[in-house]
Formats: C-alpha cells, sequence, structure tokens
C-alpha cells in the first residue's frame, strides 16, 4: 500500500491524515516531528507517567509535548489530572467572581447590615448600619444569644422604626427560632448571606473593622472605652460619607449634629433678637398700657361710619393685643395702636390722644378750659363748655384778671371780648378735641 487513501476515512484516520506531513518512520516507531505517537493500549501507562508526582494539569501538557503524541492528548491529561483524589482535595480556590454590589435602598433605615464584633475584652458589640445614610449603632452586649440581640433590636426600632430587611450572616443567635419569630410578627424580611463568605455582608464588614480600630486606639490610650467610641460615632455621624456624599446625620435627621465646633459660627436667634431689638428701639413713642376694666375708645370698622365707638378692655391677650367688649356686647380683638386709652395710662408719657389736654400753642383763644374729664367728646354737654368758658373767663384768679386787663387774644382770632366771639372761640375748641 502506497500514499493515503482519498476516501472512506473515519474520525480517527481524519486527524492523522491532517499530520501527514510531519509523520514518519523511525526505526520502527511511528513519530509525529520529534514525538513519539502512543497507540491505544499504552496510553494510559504513559498518563500515570506523566501523573506521577502529582504536577498539575499544566505542567502534564508540558511534559508530555515533549515525548509523545496522540489524537485528544490534552482532553485525556485533564481527565486523569480530575480523577485524581489527590489533586481534586488539594485544589485552590476559584477566581474572585466580579464584584456586585447591594442597590441602595431609597428610604431611611429600610435595610440594616448586623454583625457581631467580639470578644473585645470579654465583651461583645452589636454592629448595625442603614444602608441608605451609613448611620451606625453600636451596643455593648455580654453575651450573643437571640434574646439579647432581640432586646437591643427592640430599642433601636423604637428610636427609628422598623426595617423592611435585615441582612446577617449564619451566626447562631441570627439562625436561631426566636431571632426568626420575632422578625416575622414585625413584618422583616431575612437575608443570611452564603456560609463564610462574610464579604456577602460588606457593610457590616467594614462598620466592625472601624469600630475595633476605635476601641484598639481607646486601648492603647487607657481611654474609656464608652467615651472613645462616643466620640467617634458623633464624628462619623457628622462627616460627609464617601459612598453617598452626604453626612449620615443629615440623611437620617435631616440635620447635622450640633458640635463645639458650631460655637464659632454665630447664632441666627441671637442675632435676629439684637436687630429686632433695634427695631424696637428706633420705633417712636412709648407703649401704652390697658388694664381689663378700663374705658377706652377703639377704632370702628364697621359700615356705621363711625371712626371710633367706646368700650371696655376685658383681656390683654398679648403685650400689644387687647379684647374690648363694645355697648351692643361684642368682643373686638385690637392692637394697641388702634385703641385711645384715655388718662389712665402706664406708659412712660401720656398719649397724645389723650382727652385731658388741649394743646397750649392753640391760635383761638387763651381762654379754652382745660377738661380733666374722662368722658368721650361725644357726652359733653356743649351748654356745659359755654358755661365753663364763660366761668373760665370771669375767674378773679385767671391771668386777665390779676393783671386787671382782658386777656390778651390775636387780633385776627377775637378782635374783643363780646359774648358772640367768647362763643366762637369755644365752638373751635370743641371742634379741636372732635378731631383729636
Amino acid at each position: 500500500m502506497f500514499g493515503w487513501p482519498s476516501n472512506g476515512l473515519n474520525e480517527i484516520e481524519k486527524q492523522y491524515i491532517s499530520q501527514k506531513d510531519s509523520l514518519h518512520v523511525d526505526q520502527g516507531c511511528l513519530v509525529w516531528g520529534y514525538r513519539i505517537v502512543i497507540p491505544k493500549s499504552l496510553r494510559e501507562k504513559i498518563l500515570r507517567e506523566i501523573h506521577d508526582g502529582h504536577p498539575g494539569i499544566v505542567k502534564m501538557k508540558q511534559i508530555a509535548r515533549n515525548y509523545v503524541w496522540w489524537e485528544n492528548l490534552d482532553a485525556d491529561i485533564e481527565r486523569v489530572a480530575h480523577e485524581c483524589l489527590a489533586c481534586r482535595s488539594q485544589r485552590p480556590v476559584a477566581p474572585v467572581a466580579p464584584l456586585h454590589s447591594w442597590s441602595w435602598p431609597t428610604q431611611v433605615w429600610s435595610r440594616l447590615h448586623i454583625d457581631f464584633l467580639g470578644p473585645f475584652c470579654s465583651d461583645y458589640y452589636l454592629v448595625v448600619i442603614d444602608a441608605h445614610s451609613k448611620w451606625i449603632e453600636v451596643e455593648k452586649v455580654k453575651t450573643t444569644s437571640a434574646p439579647v440581640i432581640v432586646g437591643h433590636l427592640r430599642k433601636m426600632f423604637a428610636r427609628f422604626g422598623l426595617p423592611k430587611r435585615i441582612v446577617s450572616d449564619n451566626g447562631p443567635p441570627f439562625s436561631s427560632s426566636e431571632f426568626a419569630t420575632y422578625l416575622l410578627r414585625n413584618g422583616i424580611k431575612h437575608t443570611l448571606i452564603a456560609p463564610y463568605h462574610p464579604a456577602s455582608n460588606g457593610a457590616a464588614e467594614n462598620a466592625v473593622r472601624s469600630i475595633k480600630r476605635v476601641l484598639k486606639k481607646a486601648q492603647f490610650e487607657n481611654e474609656d472605652p464608652h467615651v472613645a467610641l462616643s466620640r467617634f460615632l458623633f464624628t462619623y455621624r457628622n462627616s460627609e460619607q464617601t459612598t453617598t456624599g452626604r453626612e449620615p446625620a443629615v440623611l437620617m435627621m435631616g440635620r447635622r449634629l450640633r458640635g463645639r465646633l458650631d460655637l464659632l459660627r454665630p447664632d441666627t436667634e441671637e442675632a435676629v433678637r439684637a436687630a429686632q431689638l433695634t427695631h424696637e428701639q428706633r420705633r417712636e413713642g412709648a407703649l401704652r398700657v390697658a388694664d381689663p376694666g378700663d374705658k377706652v375708645l377703639l377704632r370702628d370698622y364697621s359700615k356705621a361710619g363711625r371712626k371710633w365707638q367706646e368700650g371696655v378692655v376685658t383681656k390683654r391677650s398679648s403685650p400689644v393685643s387687647y379684647e374690648v367688649r363694645t355697648s351692643d356686647g361684642r368682643t373686638h380683638k385690637r392692637h394697641v395702636d388702634q385703641i385711645l386709652t384715655g388718662s389712665k395710662t402706664n406708659s412712660l408719657r401720656k398719649s397724645r390722644h389723650s382727652l385731658s389736654q388741649v394743646p397750649d400753642e392753640s391760635p383761638v383763644s387763651p381762654n379754652c378750659p382745660k377738661t380733666t374729664s374722662h368722658r368721650p367728646v361725644e357726652d359733653i354737654d356743649t351748654e356745659e363748655f359755654y358755661d365753663s368758658v364763660a366761668a373760665h373767663s370771669a375767674d378773679p384768679a385767671s391771668p386777665g384778671a390779676r393783671s386787671g386787663s382782658p386777656a390778651q387774644v390775636p387780633s385776627a382770632s377775637v378782635p374783643d371780648r363780646s359774648p358772640r366771639l367768647k362763643r366762637k372761640a369755644a365752638l373751635k375748641c370743641l371742634e379741636r378735641l372732635h378731631n383729636a
């Protein structure tokens, strides 16, 4: 037989015919390049020889490529290595999978990651972190039993509410039936991570690592661990978080926590109060005060057309507000600027609206009487007022009587002292009181 057949080849023969240019016979052995072609009956022995010493799949392939060849050689080497019990028991861990992050919850305190720290100085610490705000809560516990954990979680839930989900490892307290019953009764879902894979609960692991460093630093400086932990949590909650870009306190409570450094900033409340005092001091006039039971005039905003209406103060509702009852039995609320208090006042100076004062600089007549009556202007009888004017003019104790000559009246107003002109002067005085 000479040459290679052109047709009727099986799968094995096809593999050899593809290498026909590299196959030759050397000293009665079929050789492919410089590698001996091993028949099927001897392949298992050659594989056991190559696997001697358990070199691994890569090393076995390197050795085989220096000596032997047959079809599917690499597949046979991998099969032998996988079937070896010793090699399988000592295989390295699988490559690390790509990072898969937890989804960020949109609500505060909706998903919590919890874990234990310890034992540290014979104590354990329960560490809880909120996935939304990164707010950390730490509770010192003596044991890691389920009742103790439930008690501390109950106090946290009383402050911040019930979460929707809790993520934890498979520790005894978290996998206990008591813990599962407590979560079920409160409508909280529980997610257990894969055993011995703490990276699945990375948020809690990072929080535990940070708290552990704080406790070790406190131990190194002989500081009270509770004080050191409180100071760290205060600073941490007020510091910007790298993942969210916001302070945990702002995301959790809507505000920053007030600290000693805030004393460096001006107090807004004090600044506002100082500005208010400045405005109050610049405001002209003194505060007029009316007591319950005082008769006053209050602004009338009804359609009756009157500007003022009589009333009695019933209550002082604020420093500048009063409740006044009118003659019709109705009660009105008025500001002190809408009230005429009369002569009885506790202000520093008498009101310019007082009915007991008539200006001395009146151009009408110096004989215009000064009345001290507390009655409203509308109640003053006209004839009574005229008589008062006449009596005042005839009074020998008046300035005109003492001087022995009539009072000097500006010629433009009263040229003589006739009764008719005196009556006219009295009417003008009364008109001034009406317009006051």
